[in-house]
């Protein structure tokens, strides 16, 4: 019995590797693919990064420029970009200018793109504005019969065909050129307080399994980079784990409470208020690693790397050392207009660069302040969780509590089913002092101590006494009092 073979697509390069993937691994060849956006989105830049790196590879390439800006103009801006190549310009790389045809009808403009296809062979062809001609031949709309007629010709040339226009997100159902496209890339930008995010959404591409929804993309001098939004990991991606190994978190005092140590394959969500000890508990667990060998990784988004190894000098760590070794790398970004997706993309990325076995993340609060909404922070929390599962990384990551002393929902922001384990930090008055107290509230899979301990920081880092608590009650209110002795 024969196996029936799958027929397989040319693909083309956008010039991007992660904008190929997210297309399933690029644009077909011998497609009509509609770049639609508004002024300002990057429609132009995309198109000229995908027609240089045809050029690149040998492909001729033909670019005809409408009623919107006229070549020299184009030209003049794309050359600040790094894909530019003077050289491949009139030999690789073919720019024309239809705008006279089009003020004579579509008739006299289908005449000239047909001739200067026969005439040039071209592999890519784009057309910028292409709503320019619908706007000044049929006052707005395209007829179906042109669109219909201009893809018959490039399909019969074998081109693959970039129609570039202004559109907004509700034009893109009623124009003709929508409907008979392979394919549509709409870009765009969304507000966020006081800053502008750009998108780009695959809205249609046929024949190839593409990643639906919204990415982000960024426009620097090297061209047009997308970041695919975060996802979970395929199921078959996360390893299985018959009998889970255990890892020290760096505090004897907290592998006790945790009987033993926590999985080495596992998250872990240190919550407390600002100064309970979070950041000096995750620095220490990415010490204890260090010492065995072990690489570790530190995304922070508040202290500075400066910041961070002068709190390690205080307690007697040589984070320096570490780094010089390489068993420690220290990430910092600011998180001011902070593009969460592409964080949590580069992060991934250095955490597979680094060969880390230990990661953490400080904080989420600060990160959540680059999400737009809580049910995506959500999903964010919950992918980096899961990618990090599936690299073998140990993750702990902190979030701060609002209230000083006192109870509040687990979490905050409610992210605890997330993690494995869930360890609060909090405030408490004992006889007149304040000292810090520690519990864990979760323990996937351990059968964890529920003993409140207090939480110390000095030389050497953090330990855990039970000294003082003992026949206290309301530690977990923020009041500690003495236990009542018995009246006889």
């Amino acid at each position: 019995m024969k196996t029936k073979q799958i027929p397989t697509l040319q693909l083309e390069s956008t010039g991007d590797e992660s904008f190929d993937a997210i297309l399933g691994g690029g644009l077909p060849a011998q497609s009509v693919v509609v770049i639609a956006g508004e002024p300002g989105s990057g429609k132009t830049v995309l198109t000229f990064q995908i027609l240089f790196r045809a050029a690149r590879e040998g492909k001729k390439c033909l670019y005809f420029t409408t009623l919107a800006e006229p070549a020299i103009k184009v030209i003049r801006y794309m050359q600040l970009f790094d894909f530019f190549d003077a050289a491949l310009v009139d030999q690789q790389i073919m720019i024309a200018d239809l705008s006279a045809a089009v003020r004579k009808g579509a008739d006299a403009t289908l005449t000239e793109l047909s001739a200067m296809i026969e005439k040039h062979q071209p592999t890519f062809l784009a057309i910028d504005s292409f709503r320019a001609i619908a706007d000044y031949i049929y006052a707005g709309h395209v007829s179906r019969s042109f669109v219909y007629n201009l893809v018959t010709q490039t399909a019969g040339w074998g081109v693959t065909t970039l129609l570039v226009g202004e559109y907004v997100p509700d034009e893109l159902s009623k124009y003709a050129e929508f409907a008979i496209a392979d394919g549509i890339l709409r870009l765009g930008a969304e507000k966020q307080e006081l800053t502008s995010v750009r998108q780009v959404e695959v809205l249609k591409l046929r024949g190839m399994n593409y990643i639906s929804g919204i990415h982000f993309l960024e426009i620097s001098e090297k061209g047009v980079f997308v970041f695919p939004r975060v996802r979970a990991p395929k199921q078959a991606d996360v390893p299985r784990v018959e009998k889970p190994e255990r890892v020290s978190t760096g505090v004897d005092g907290l592998d006790e409470l945790f009987g033993g140590g926590i999985h080495r394959i596992g998250s872990t969500v240190l919550q407390g208020a600002s100064g309970s000890g979070k950041t000096i508990l995750s620095l220490q667990f990415l010490l204890a690693g260090a010492r065995k060998g072990e690489k570790g990784i530190l995304f922070t988004l508040e202290e500075t790397p400066d910041q961070l190894r002068t709190i390690a000098t205080s307690l007697g760590w040589d984070f320096s050392e570490m780094e010089r070794k390489g068993l420690l790398v220290i990430s910092y970004i600011s998180p001011v207009e902070l593009s969460t997706d592409r964080y949590l993309q580069t992060a991934r990325e250095q955490v597979v660069t680094s060969k880390a076995r230990r990661a953490v993340f400080d904080s989420l609060t600060s990160m959540q302040l680059g999400v737009p909404s809580e049910r995506r922070f959500k999903e964010l929390v919950y992918s980096l969780s899961k990618h990090m599962r599936a690299a073998d990384v140990t993750l702990f990551m902190t979030m701060e509590s609002p209230q000083l002393l006192g109870t509040e929902e687990l979490s905050g922001h409610g992210i605890s089913f997330i993690a494995d384990n869930l360890v609060r930090l909090r405030y408490t008055e004992v006889e007149g002092r304040l000292e810090r107290g520690i519990s864990i509230l979760k323990a996937r899979g351990i059968k964890h101590q529920t003993q409140v301990r207090l939480l110390r920081i000095g030389h050497g880092g953090v330990t855990l006494t039970d000294a003082g608590l003992s026949g206290r009650r309301g530690v977990l209110t923020g009041r500690a009092p003495a236990k009542a002795r018995s009246k006889r």
